[in-house]
């Protein structure tokens, strides 16, 4: 943390913060991102959306929030400068955001290869959140391995998700992450203060992702105009997740590290 950072934490400011989704593609970044939006503004959090993943089109944040800011077609330069602009205004205005920029090769790697993004965001008082999606596949490690090997971006504030929901049918989740999390990968970012968690499974995802609902929407058997009507017990199964599993999912996740809910005074 820079000399900034640790003088604002000391004053007893909070630093906003700016969760980016890291991995391969179809590894459930959007899809947790997504989770992480609806869940915290539900909860009354000042929360921006920057969509940067232009090559995801049907499940993309712009989908599901109607005011993500979403970044120009263009180059990677010309996304580079949209976040660079993005991350401007956070500084000036000092809310939390959320930013996905897929898999792959993204115009985020480019911008922290230029500089040190990670400490150009703490100089300025703001925290970045790594978050890694990963499958029970070794090759999911390979974007947490070039992050550790680089430094490009590697904040302190480092959160490994195991998606459970990319587990093989009829396998325990247990089983099929213990060789994930017995790699020397996952242990030297244990080692540096990354903290691993796993993110429950819903076996009904498509169901709401591909009729754009709230996972609230979906569990309140709220119907999507132009697909088939959702059956009870899918609305069930949503319900089940959103309200019990994933309170329990973010209640692990530090709070330092999540968007800022406010407190609210107890009714008179």
């Amino acid at each position: 943390m820079t000399r900034q950072g640790i003088a604002i934490e000391q004053a007893g400011e909070r630093r906003p913060v700016l969760l980016i989704a890291v991995g391969r593609q179809r590894v459930g970044k959007t899809t947790l991102l997504n989770a992480i939006s609806q869940h915290y503004r539900e909860a009354g959090a000042d929360l921006r959306i920057w969509n940067a993943d232009l090559l995801n089109r049907m499940h993309s944040l712009s989908n599901f929030h109607r005011d993500a800011l979403e970044a120009p077609v263009g180059s990677f330069d010309d996304t580079k400068a949209w976040i660079e602009e993005r991350i401007g205004d956070q500084i000036a205005h000092r809310y939390d955001a959320i930013l996905d920029v897929g898999g792959g090769e993204t115009a985020l790697n480019r911008l922290a290869a230029e500089v040190s993004l990670v400490d150009a965001l703490e100089a300025q008082g703001i925290r970045p959140v790594a978050i890694h999606l990963l499958g029970p596949e070794l090759a999911d490690l390979d974007y947490l391995n070039a992050s550790a090997e680089t430094g490009l971006f590697a904040p302190e504030a480092t959160i490994l998700v195991l998606n459970e929901g990319l587990v093989t049918s009829g396998r325990s989740a247990s089983f099929a992450f213990a060789r994930v999390q017995e790699h020397p990968v996952v242990k030297r970012a244990v080692l540096k203060g990354a903290e691993v968690t796993m993110m429950p499974a819903l076996g009904c995802m498509a169901q709401v992702t591909d009729r754009g609902l709230a996972f609230a929407e979906m569990a309140e058997g709220a119907q999507a105009t132009g697909h088939p009507r959702t059956s009870y017990f899918d609305q069930a199964r949503v319900g089940r997740w959103w309200n019990k599993a994933m309170p329990e999912f973010f209640a692990r996740l530090r709070p330092e590290w999540m968007p800022r809910i406010p407190v609210r005074e107890a009714a008179e």
